[in-house]
């Protein structure tokens, strides 16, 4: 069975407009009006810069049932937001005059020691670039198919359709992760296993486009944040193209 699911980062920002590192106390708040009305805490998380909030979706068999968790979500961050007298940047680069403060979310050790590791020049592209990431599942033997298949023209043509920023964003984040976004060519499951063991395991591996051994899926890395679901939608419609679909 093929599932489907997204993952979004959107700016936390105060009643001027300014971005500030408030996660800390949204995502609490998030947490208990998901858990209300029974959604999975699971599907709203924190990001590596404070100053966002990510949302996800369950595993989907179709895009209908993808769109309803999106507009789920978005109902829980809005209601959570105004109660607290805060609201969203859904752009996907911002100037760091935008940001109040650059710090880090106070719920993850293994980000707070990212934080204190990486020198200034890369914290603030990491404080800055928000994206929309597409999972798609994928068996271990189609998942080195579909990585190698995601050369440079193919991950140029996936940027450009989710790009809203004169490639700001994608520039920032090559900055911060220190690649050029384009995976290895794989001969075959073990040298793709290798590569990420290599790396620490997947969460250190940067590459716009990435297989998960945890969830069995794609990640797909490259699109810029938006607050439009029918995008985001063609965001998935793009990557089951790549997919063979």
């Amino acid at each position: 069975m093929r599932t489907y699911g997204v993952e979004r980062e959107r700016f936390i920002t105060n009643a001027q407009g300014e971005i500030v590192s408030a996660v800390g106390t949204l995502l609490p708040l998030v947490h208990q009006i998901a858990s209300n009305r029974g959604l999975a805490n699971i599907r709203f998380t924190y990001e590596l810069f404070a100053g966002q909030i990510e949302d996800r979706t369950p595993p989907a068999e179709n895009l209908q049932s993808v769109e309803t968790a999106l507009l789920e979500n978005d109902e829980v961050l809005l209601a959570a937001a105004d109660r607290l007298g805060l609201a969203f940047n859904h752009s996907e680069f911002v100037t760091p005059e935008k940001v109040v403060s650059s710090e880090v979310n106070p719920f993850d050790e293994r980000h707070q020691q990212i934080w204190r590791e990486i020198s200034l020049d890369r914290r603030i592209p990491a404080s800055t670039v928000t994206g929309v990431h597409v999972h798609i599942s994928a068996s271990e033997n189609e998942a080195v198919k579909v990585l190698n298949r995601c050369r440079s023209d193919v991950i140029d043509r996936l940027i450009a359709i989710g790009d809203h920023s004169n490639l700001q964003r994608v520039n920032a984040y090559r900055t911060m992760a220190g690649v050029d976004g384009v995976p290895p060519l794989f001969a075959c499951l073990s040298e793709l296993m290798e590569y990420i063991n290599a790396k620490g395991g997947e969460k250190n591996v940067w590459d716009f486009v990435r297989y998960k051994p945890s969830t069995q899926t794609v990640e797909f890395r490259m699109f810029g944040a938006t607050q439009n679901v029918d995008e985001i939608l063609g965001y998935v419609k793009a990557c089951q193209q790549v997919f063979g679909i």
